[in-house]
């Protein structure tokens, strides 16, 4: 097996390794990862059923399940979607989901401006920007009026950032 040892490379003075790419994505610091990484942190995944509340809500939701030791905080995010050739923006919920049940870690989507059914197919889940922490809410208006704020503020995110998806043969 041939070995190529490669430079030490930093970014503002901070080393780069796994280890610390691994670390930011565990604080939430998805621009330091992005910077590390040269690109954005994307997972891939197939689209589960879920437990259905978020069209309830008006926020349905793509569901994927994720490696429990991925070690991405939990909390709210902007992402692309890659669904094949196309690309969708959304906000993200990566937790436990406290107001309704504390389950396992799941992965929930909601692409903006998207009408269709996903159970089964594969997405690429580029996270772009870090919004807030996982929160527990008194009551369901007041988690739909956070939802509304943090789709708001994923728009932004994602306005600023329009070519952070990785190029399809980046993923492939």
């Amino acid at each position: 097996i041939e070995v190529e040892v490669q430079p030490h490379v930093d970014i503002d003075e901070r080393p780069v390794s796994s280890t610390a790419i691994r670390m930011a994505l565990a604080e939430g610091q998805i621009a330091e990862a992005t910077a590390m990484l040269d690109g954005p942190w994307f997972v891939t995944g197939e689209v589960i059923h879920g437990e259905k509340r978020g069209r309830d809500l008006g926020y349905p939701t793509a569901n994927i399940r994720l490696d429990p030791n991925c070690g991405l905080r939990h909390g709210i995010y902007a992402v692309c979607v890659g669904l094949g050739d196309r690309r969708i923006d959304g906000v993200a919920s990566f937790g436990r989901r406290p107001t309704f049940d504390n389950g396992a870690p799941l992965l929930e989507i909601f692409l903006f401006d998207f009408k269709g059914d996903l159970y089964g197919q594969t997405l690429d889940v580029a996270f772009i920007a870090y919004i807030r922490d996982e929160l527990k809410f008194d009551n369901i208006d007041a988690l739909v009026r956070q939802m509304d704020d943090d789709s708001a503020k994923a728009r932004t995110a994602l306005a600023a950032a329009p070519d952070a998806f990785p190029t399809l043969g980046a993923i492939d």
